[in-house]
């Protein structure tokens, strides 16, 4: 690492903050709540960190499934950068990047200074994905009944004598 990370100097000035802008935090009914604010605040601190990929590469290589903030990042977007990094090394994306090592995340990170727009493309094409299967599913219930039935056209013409009402 070539300096210190911008959340330990946030996180021994004030640890309470620290932990309100990076992870989640238990309210007074015993529920995990995130501040949205504090959370800008850290993604923004995160985006000029020294050390930012190297917190990046080993959330991605360990897996980290939490609601915290790594890297400027929250789980659903490394989850999206995963499969980016996957796809561009011709790995499997169910296996993801944990066969990787940190050193080569961040290096591909290096080589791709255009990963925060892949990773959002990639997040909305997940999405859009999802959401398309999900409604294709719907469709095609054969033991949901149709809401309505196919009728035979009405007739055109002179065979129509007129309408009644």
């Amino acid at each position: 690492m070539e300096g210190q990370a911008l959340c330990a100097k946030v996180a021994a000035q004030d640890p309470k903050r620290a932990d309100r802008m990076w992870n989640t935090v238990t309210d007074a009914q015993g529920h995990e709540t995130i501040d949205p604010q504090a959370r800008a605040k850290a993604c923004g601190i995160c985006s000029q960190c020294p050390v930012r990929l190297d917190c990046i590469s080993r959330a991605l290589v360990g897996g980290w499934k939490d609601d915290s903030i790594i890297g400027g990042i929250d789980y659903q977007r490394r989850k999206a950068l995963s499969r980016v990094i996957a796809k561009d090394q011709g790995l499997d994306a169910t296996v993801s990047v944990h066969r990787l090592a940190a050193w080569q995340v961040r290096s591909w990170l290096e080589q791709h200074p255009d990963w925060p727009t892949l990773m959002r493309r990639e997040d909305t094409a997940y999405w859009r994905r999802t959401k398309r299967s999900k409604r294709a599913k719907r469709r095609h219930r054969p033991d949901i009944k149709p809401l309505f039935r196919h009728a035979a056209p009405m007739p055109t013409g002179e065979t129509v004598q007129g309408i009644l009402f």
